[in-house]
């Protein structure tokens, strides 16, 4: 166990640390799986590394009304991936994803609890989550029991007091 715990945070995301993001993406996560699909070579490339740019300026950072909130996940003071809260009426459903070097280290749990908080604060009565029946470590973060659907996606909704 380390014996100075792990600082995380979650920062809004800025202009000012949209740059970070980009790189903690870059450096450490595939593209499928941090931001939607792009055509061409598969990678990093400058037309991908351009689209996650206008992605979130166009969903988090737009002048006319966000239609969610974004944060960027630091870990020490490091940026190590995104959280979101995407607007659902009186809920909000989350996204999370976290740099490889990161998994598994508890990042995920933190930014969960943090996201319950901050949903909670702009008013929302319930967060909503939804993944891959596969994906293991996002599962372990819903309430135990949670079916997969049909289409193979798992979706909880978690009230908030």
């Amino acid at each position: 166990m380390r014996e100075n715990p792990m600082s995380i945070e979650l920062e809004p995301l800025s202009e000012n640390n949209l740059g970070a993001l980009l790189e903690a993406a870059v450096a450490d996560a595939d593209p499928s799986e941090v931001m939607p699909p792009v055509a061409g070579e598969p990678g990093w490339t400058a037309q991908r590394k351009q689209a996650f740019l206008e992605f979130h300026r166009g969903r988090a950072l737009r002048a006319e009304g966000p239609v969610e909130l974004a944060y960027v996940i630091t870990v020490d003071g490091r940026a190590v991936g995104a959280a979101r809260l995407e607007f659902q009426g009186d809920s909000f459903e989350a996204g999370v994803w976290i740099g490889r070097s990161h998994r598994g280290r508890g990042v995920g749990r933190a930014v969960a609890g943090k996201l319950r908080i901050a949903a909670a604060a702009a008013g929302a009565r319930r967060i909503v989550a939804v993944t891959t029946g596969d994906n293991a470590a996002a599962r372990r973060l819903l309430p135990a029991g949670t079916p997969e659907g049909e289409d193979g996606t798992v979706r909880a909704a978690v009230e908030l007091e």
